[in-house]
């Protein structure tokens, strides 16, 4: 509200001049807004590829070595999940240690014993104990960071926490029974049924995990998990059929340059 600063009559804000005695109202424009200082963004510099697959292979070293506690994560995540899961929430997330000084690791529990199973010990040939070695190996790293992938993507639709290095703990973790339980391969190939058993206590590892890492709510964990289950199992059924015919492919073209 403005007055006359003559007479102190009442003004219109827009008035150029005072209506009661005249006086002209000098025009004082608002001041200018300052613009806030753009926050400065600051860009963390991608590690060199070459960087992450030596610090994975150190990490790999590390854990075959025994330099590391793998085993006895592997026992209190399979014996104790809750109280492991709250160990792990207190730990720095690192992608290539995981990989490479965790999954991959127990990766190739399925991966030798297909390999023996199939090629060695079994009725089928050593090519065909070769191509489900490496396919489940490759199965399993790749499946289990699309499984974090998974993870991270659903976390805002459960009000859960989207940050890719704790879904990666979580998968990577979580899948520790199908790894373990790939040993079974060795006594006989038939037993995929069994194993996929296993994959039972890894779901339910899922959703004991799910409220202390991803900070889920305890309403939201069912559903969230079952969306995972069914996002992974469409990924791994592609995922499965596209392997096995690129390595197919590679195999029957390498046996066929050597003339077999």
């Amino acid at each position: 509200m403005k007055f006359c600063p003559n007479c102190g009559a009442e003004l219109n804000p827009e008035a150029k001049f005072c209506a009661a005695c005249g006086t002209p109202i000098a025009f004082s424009p608002p001041p200018p807004v300052q613009p806030s200082p753009q926050q400065q963004t600051y860009y963390q510099p991608q590690e060199p590829v070459y960087e992450q697959a030596r610090e994975a292979s150190n990490a790999f070293t590390e854990a075959i070595s025994g330099n590391t506690n793998l085993v006895q994560r592997v026992i209190n995540i399979l014996t104790k999940p809750k109280e492991e899961w709250l160990v792990i929430a207190c730990e720095q997330s690192n992608t290539m240690k995981l990989i490479g000084g965790y999954a991959l690791i127990l990766a190739l529990v399925p991966a030798l014993s297909a390999f023996i199973g199939f090629g060695v010990i079994g009725s089928y040939s050593l090519f065909d104990g070769v191509l489900q070695g490496i396919t489940k190996l490759l199965s399993a790293v790749i499946g289990v960071y699309l499984l974090a992938w998974v993870i991270d993507m659903l976390a805002p639709s459960f009000y859960s926490q989207k940050n890719f290095g704790r879904s990666l703990q979580l998968a990577v973790y979580a899948s520790t029974p199908q790894w373990v339980a790939g040993i079974l391969m060795l006594f006989s190939t038939s037993i995929s049924m069994l194993i996929m058993l296993f994959g039972l206590y890894a779901i339910y590892l899922l959703a004991v995990g799910m409220p202390i890492i991803k900070g889920t709510p305890k309403d939201k964990v069912v559903g969230y998990v079952a969306l995972t289950i069914i996002a992974m199992i469409v990924i791994s059924v592609v995922m499965a059929l596209v392997l096995a015919a690129i390595l197919g492919l590679f195999f029957a073209g390498s046996l066929g340059r050597l003339g077999l």
